[in-house]
């Protein structure tokens, strides 16, 4: 399952990755913070959507991703 980078307001276009607060091989449950993104207007914290397990992420904290890019993947539990 993917993980994208999400579109937190009208006017997001991207978004540079600060932290990744998981690993691969780290379970996620819903809701949990996952990494936080700062803006040309704020930094916010990206929350599971999904649970399972981190697989891989796919971009490095630094990087400036467009909205909708895959950032990291996901295997659902169960």
């Amino acid at each position: 399952m993917d993980i994208l980078m999400p579109k937190l307001g009208l006017t997001m276009t991207e978004a540079e990755i600060v932290e990744w607060k998981v690993a691969p091989g780290d379970r996620v449950a819903v809701g949990d913070v996952i990494l936080v993104i700062e803006t040309d207007k704020s930094s916010n914290d990206v929350e599971a959507l999904d649970a399972g397990v981190v697989e891989a992420l796919l971009v490095g904290v630094g990087d400036v991703v467009p909205v909708g890019t895959v950032i990291a993947t996901l295997n659902p539990e169960g």
